[in-house]
This record gives structure tokens, C-alpha cells and sequence, in this order.
């Protein structure tokens, strides 16, 4: 029988959908050949409102963040890390590593390949991250969120799934949303600016505030994220404002429209709810892979694509009222971002992983 690790980075873009794995191998452990499964998760992280208080089997650990203060030290920091992990590994018998992406995850995909345990990737964007790129030849099989950009020719498995879904967030009633606004004069928008929320869209959507027609006809929702909770309140008390939310798929039935960033997470999740999206990718992502996410949203029709980074408003205050007034627009949007969505990513990727043909 397998044990399990998924590794799941030390993120909200990597945890949930290593959560959404679990979920989904907890509930079908038969199916799988289960043991046991745990997540793999950093110390840091042990507040993390997914996190805290759950009742996941979790390892965690203490691996440092490489910088220029430590960089003599970190080879030494990093051995003694990987020893514990090891070690720890060894007590549960680990059999098989499931990769989410991050260099948090490094621990357990080298331990994967040392000792010769079965090694699965789940890859978000569109542009591999340098985890999965490292590890690519040494996994079994990848799972995919997104056709890639740059493809490898190497003998190992792809498949492009989606990226992995929690329960919590699968819409109750899957389909096209009803693109009648709950108020005949009224466009509900939810603003997302991920985990750590994003003062560029924050400040955006203040500035949007200050127009006539926005004010009368757009209701905002602005998932600020902890650390710019306060921050945005002091600046615009009239727009509601949550700094974080245990409960998304109430949020997300509420919405008409979405902007955010565009990190796989978001876009995975939106894509469910057939929510049609305004995407303003975060610009000084690695590779630049929110970029090329949002590209691809972009092609497929589902969302309109904000390469700034400014925080003008000037083309939010356009896209919306455009959206606004143009008849049949956001149906389209809708139809396509649901179009793009992979509901079943979770059960998919499993059965990939471990079903598949060898």
C-alpha cells in the first residue's frame, strides 16, 4: 500500500490544491492503494487558515529562505533540514511524493529521487516553475494545469488536468452563472489580490470608486488579504472590504465579474464558477508567469488581460463600464472561462498519476 507525502510548497498557490489532492484521496483511499496520506508543509505556515486547526496529517518542517545574510551558512542549514526530513520521512514510511512546486517542496522531491520513492508533479502555470523544471526527468509522470509554454521533448508523462480544486470551492450547481445582475443597476465585482493581497489592484479599484457611472452602476467585494486589511480600510471605508475567507464559494456566487491577479489558484477557481475575469497579473512574478497564465485566459476568451504596472485606473474604469454596457459580453466571457475550467482536475490527476497507463 502506498503512504503518501504531497509537498505542497509554502504558498496558497501551492497548499491548496495539495489540499484538494488530499481531499480527494481521503475520500477514495481504495481506489489509490492508500495507507496513509500527509502534507508537507513549512513551520511558517502553521497559521495558515487552511492549515490551522485541520485535521490533515501534516509533516512540517524549517528549511530557511536562501539570502545573501545566510548564503555561506544555507548549504549547512539546508543539509541539516534534509536529514530531519529524512529521517522523519523514513519513521512514516514514505512511499511515494507528490510535488506541488516551490523550493519548500525541494526536501521531499530530492528525497523522492535519493531513495528511489515514487515521484509524481503537478506543474500550476503556464510557464514551469524552476522546481518542477529541476525535478522534471526524474518524475514518473506531471500533471498539468495549463498547455506550457516551452515544452520539454523528454520521455516523461504529460497530461494537461487543470489545476486541482477544494470541495469548498466546487460550485453546488456547476454551469453557466445567470448573467442577470442581482440588482437590474448593479455589477457585482470581486476583487482578489491573492493571499498577500496586491496594493496595485487595491489602489485601482479606489481610484475606479471616484467615477460617476462606477459608483452608480459596480458594487465591490475586495478580498484584501491580511495585510493590507487595514491599510485599505483607512483609504476607502465605503467599498466592503474582507481580509480573508474560509468561505469562497459564497463570494464567488456572488460575483458577476472577477478582477485579480492571475495566479493558477484564482484562475482554476474562477473557471468553476463560469465567472467571466479582468486579470492585472502580478509583474514581477518569476518568469513572468502570470503573464503568460493570463495570456492563455486571454486566448480562450475568458478574460480581459491589464498589462500594467501602474496603479492608474483609467483602463479599469473602461473595461467595467464596457462590460457593463455591452449586451451578451460577459455571457461570452462566462461561457468561455467555463469552457476552460477542469472540475474534475483532483480525480483526474490521481487517476493520471496512479491509473494511467504505464
Amino acid at each position: 500500500m502506498r503512504t503518501i507525502l504531497i509537498a505542497a510548497g509554502g504558498t496558497g498557490g501551492h497548499i491548496s490544491p495539495g489540499i484538494a489532492l488530499l481531499e480527494q484521496l481521503t475520500r477514495s483511499k481504495e481506489n489509490y492503494d492508500l495507507a496513509t496520506v500527509y502534507l508537507h508543509c513549512p513551520l511558517r505556515n502553521k497559521n495558515y487558515p487552511d492549515l490551522k486547526d485541520s485535521d490533515f496529517k501534516i509533516i512540517w518542517h524549517n528549511l530557511p529562505q536562501f539570502k545573501i545574510s545566510n548564503s555561506i551558512i544555507y548549504p549547512f542549514l539546508f543539509l541539516i533540514q534534509f536529514i530531519k526530513a529524512s529521517l522523519n520521512f523514513n519513521r512514516n514510511n514514505i512511499t511515494t511524493v507528490i510535488g506541488m512546486g516551490g523550493y519548500t517542496s525541494v526536501l521531499a522531491l530530492l528525497y523522492a529521487v535519493i531513495f528511489r520513492k515514487e515521484l509524481f508533479l503537478c506543474e500550476q502555470n503556464c510557464i514551469p516553475g524552476k522546481i518542477t523544471r529541476i525535478f522534471w526527468n526524474f518524475a514518473k509522470k506531471i500533471a498539468l494545469s495549463f498547455p506550457i509554454e516551452n515544452n520539454t521533448n523528454t520521455k516523461v508523462k504529460t497530461a494537461i488536468l487543470g489545476n486541482p480544486v477544494r470541495s469548498a470551492v466546487i460550485p453546488k450547481t456547476p454551469g453557466i452563472k445567470n448573467q442577470k445582475f442581482s440588482d437590474k443597476n448593479m455589477m457585482n465585482v470581486l476583487v482578489l489580490g491573492g493571499s498577500q493581497g496586491a496594493r496595485q489592484i487595491n489602489e485601482m479599484v479606489i481610484g475606479a470608486m471616484s467615477d460617476s457611472f462606477i459608483n452608480k452602476h459596480i458594487k465591490f467585494r475586495v478580498l484584501t488579504g491580511a495585510n493590507l486589511y487595514n491599510e485599505f480600510q483607512k483609504s476607502s471605508s465605503a467599498v466592503e472590504a474582507i481580509s480573508y475567507s474560509k468561505d469562497m464559494g459564497s463570494h464567488y456566487e456572488w460575483a458577476d465579474l472577477v478582477v485579480a491577479r492571475s495566479g493558477a489558484g484564482v484562475l482554476a477557481e474562477c473557471s468553476v464558477f463560469s465567472l467571466p475575469m479582468i486579470l492585472i497579473p502580478y509583474p514581477y512574478a518569476k518568469d513572468n508567469h502570470q503573464m503568460a497564465n493570463a495570456k492563455y485566459f486571454e486566448s480562450q476568451g475568458a478574460c480581459i488581460l491589464i498589462d500594467s504596472k501602474s496603479s492608474e485606473s483609467n483602463l479599469l474604469i473602461d473595461h467595467l463600464k464596457s462590460l457593463y454596457q455591452e449586451d451578451g459580453k460577459l455571457l461570452q466571457m462566462s461561457i468561455a472561462s467555463l469552457q476552460a475550467s477542469k472540475i474534475n482536475s483532483s480525480s483526474d490527476t490521481l487517476n493520471f498519476f496512479f491509473h494511467g497507463n504505464e
